[in-house]
């Protein structure tokens, strides 16, 4: 069993690699793709909106299954989609084809939520081991979109977007390997559970959640730290354009990025950040501000990578924290309820930006959508300091 076990790790880890590096390839100038596409700012904003709806609509419903049905087939299922999402924008340059590519994009991520990871964060022995859980799952992305986002921005110059064709072939490599080399422990069991008493279990279980008042303050915290991510991850490199950076130089800077995850990763392997929330929200906050109102290039790229450390070490405790206060019969359920509630604040964000944008300048949004993410988490994470204390 032991033995099965690290062999199912180890093929899981490797899948994931494989995917997201295929998943990556195209990130580090996704927003280049879309702008030669022909899409405006405003609409870059509507179509990545699609899909955090479709996240919204499936990513509950998606962990729910996994619960009740299989963390397998779940992640199988996440790779078919993602497949067929980069497979249209392939072949289209239309609006609303590629509103539909990013909205079955975000069907693939419900999917992939709180799928096989759940799987290893169910048989944790202690909750020090979901931590070394979630280090493992965080190397194998990193390292995997450090490769792959490095080399997205060099072969886009060579393949333009045909580079999606060695993404879905890589796609395919995840799934093979995942279909033919995990083999999950005790599925007869599991499946017998499934068809009987499991249901019921999951349904009282998730109904008692409401009385978990630390696991919905993080649950919360969690959905407006989107507000953030949405605003870097999404359009830093409109940021970037209008500090004046080539566009050549984004490949470089993705790679950069991953480095800084990377180390933010293995700082947070070593030292204990779960007491620290209410600094690191206050550093990655005001290190994003101050960029934005830096004109010297180089101070501009200081003040990202300082607002980078916190941003990613303050992202990995919250989940961590997710995943340590949700019962184990549940905890895909809960994972997808976090992206769920994540996906809403996601889609208002992007809608917010949408249409700010047409009347305002970026920066000026940048900084109302920062204000509202430093006054909403600070009055969370208060109540969150006094619930600890009430526990």
């Amino acid at each position: 069993m032991y033995k099965l076990s690290k062999t199912n790790r180890t093929v899981y880890l490797a899948s994931l690699f494989l995917y997201n590096f295929a998943r990556v390839l195209p990130h580090a100038i996704l927003t280049v793709i879309l702008l030669n596409k022909g899409l405006t700012v405003s609409q870059i904003a509507i179509v990545q909106s699609f899909y955090m709806l479709a996240a919204i609509m499936f990513e509950f419903p998606s962990g729910f299954l996994t619960d009740i049905w299989s963390e397998k087939i779940m992640y199988q299922l996440s790779l078919v989609l993602i497949g067929i999402s980069y497979f249209i924008i392939l072949l289209t340059n239309n609006y609303y084809l590629l509103c539909l590519s990013w909205f079955i994009y975000g069907m693939s991520a419900a999917s992939m939520s709180g799928s096989l990871d759940s799987y290893f964060i169910r048989r944790a022995e202690n909750k020090h081991e979901i931590k070394g859980i979630n280090v493992l799952i965080n190397r194998s992305t990193l390292y995997s979109g450090l490769i792959g986002g490095g080399l997205g921005s060099l072969l886009y110059e060579i393949l333009s977007e045909h580079i999606y064709i060695l993404s879905l072939l890589l796609i395919i490599s995840s799934f093979m390997l995942i279909t033919f080399g995990f083999h999950a422990e005790n599925s007869e069991e599991n499946n017998e559970m499934t068809s009987s008493e499991s249901f019921k279990k999951i349904i009282t279980e998730l109904k008692n959640i409401k009385y978990q008042n630390k696991l919905i303050i993080i649950i919360g915290l969690y959905g407006i730290f989107q507000i953030i991510s949405q605003l870097f991850y999404q359009f830093w490199q409109v940021s970037f354009l209008d500090k004046e950076f080539s566009k050549t130089y984004f490949g470089l800077l993705y790679v950069l990025f991953q480095i800084i995850a990377i180390f933010s990763n293995a700082l947070f392997s070593r030292h204990n950040f779960s007491n620290l929330l209410i600094p690191l929200t206050i550093t990655l906050s005001g290190a994003l501000l101050i960029s934005i109102f830096t004109p010297n290039k180089i101070l501009f790229l200081i003040f990202i990578i300082i607002f980078l450390i916190p941003f990613n070490v303050y992202n990995n405790q919250l989940i961590v924290n997710i995943q340590k206060e949700s019962d184990s019969n549940i905890v895909a359920s809960v994972i997808s309820l976090a992206g769920t509630v994540s996906s809403i604040i996601s889609m208002i964000v992007l809608w917010i930006i949408g249409i700010l944008n047409n009347y305002f300048e970026f920066w000026f949004v940048e900084v109302v959508l920062i204000a509202i993410f430093i006054i909403l988490s600070l009055f969370l994470l208060i109540l969150y300091s006094h619930q600890k204390k009430l526990d």
